[in-house]
């Protein structure tokens, strides 16, 4: 799933190309995943692409009026198609091994085409994804968004704030950290990669932190998220840039992934068990359960 550093990339990747642009055409071609009514769609239509914004994981673009809110959930992507061009270069590869070959293909959602001759599509494989056009009020009274914790790479994420919230609850820290109520944005990947840096164990109850532990993990949340965005996000399965490029942050992963590899840190072999429902990757050396420090 493209967690912040991802959506981060795509926001900047869209901004670059279609900063202004007018939108002048709008293919829906599945609409439980793109949900635009034909009074939408015409709405739509003439309108600019005003701003990029990102709040979590939710990519969000203003119009001139309303906005589209975009969730890329599991497979979701935002692909940009240049003028005169048939399909995105270079021709990538996703997880389930099946190359882009053109603009459009039979995962392809939604098509919008702009006065610049560029196109914007959303592609989504499992179609957990979605692109919603909403009001100003509807996107200020949005549960989605409202539920959302503090930007973790804001002035909004306070050290005080972040340990009042984990000695809250007695819940592994894995699972405490992928609640979206707690941060913003963090998923798998980088509360993997966060943890590891902290020297904190996965499954060690969220409370019982000591003060230097909760320092180094504050610290190593928002480290670990600006190296994933100046990597260009973390490729393994189907997230890529806008162009169709891949990022590269995979080939610098501390911990996920890694499994049987040797921890950069103490040469001992990288382990994986499930914490939370998820594939979790860790040193059993330089994160040992039990050590509360």
């Amino acid at each position: 799933m493209p967690e912040l550093p991802e959506v981060e990339v795509v926001r900047m990747g869209l901004e670059a190309q279609l900063s202004n642009a007018r939108l002048c055409d709008l293919q829906i071609f599945t609409p439980t995943v793109v949900p635009l009514s034909e009074e939408a769609q015409a709405s739509l239509i003439g309108q600019h692409f005003r701003r990029f914004r990102r709040r979590g994981k939710y990519l969000i673009i203003d119009l001139d009026q309303g906005h589209l809110l975009i969730h890329l959930r599991m497979t979701g992507q935002v692909l940009i198609v240049p003028p005169h061009a048939e399909a995105l270069l270079p021709l990538p590869f996703t997880y389930y091994q099946r190359p882009l070959t053109g603009s459009i293909d039979k995962h392809t959602h939604g098509c919008f085409a702009f006065d610049n001759g560029m196109q914007m599509t959303y592609r989504d494989i499992r179609k957990f994804g979605r692109v919603e056009y909403l009001s100003a009020a509807e996107l200020q009274a949005s549960k989605s968004l409202n539920k959302l914790g503090p930007e973790p790479l804001s002035d909004a994420f306070k050290k005080s704030a972040f340990i009042r919230a984990l000695k809250k609850t007695r819940r592994a820290i894995k699972a405490v950290l992928l609640d979206q109520r707690v941060v913003a944005g963090l998923g798998n990947i980088y509360v993997d990669e966060a943890l590891f840096l902290a020297g904190i164990h996965p499954l060690h109850p969220a409370a019982d932190l000591k003060p230097k532990a909760c320092q180094k993990l504050f610290e190593a949340i928002p480290f670990v998220l600006q190296k994933g965005i100046d990597a260009g996000g973390t490729s393994l399965k189907d997230y890529l840039h806008p162009d169709g490029s891949r990022g590269s942050h995979q080939e610098h992963l501390f911990v996920y992934g890694r499994t049987g590899q040797n921890c950069q840190k103490c040469q001992t072999p990288l382990v994986k068990s499930v914490v939370a429902q998820r594939g979790t990757h860790y040193c059993p050396r330089c994160q040992q359960q039990g050590n509360f420090s």
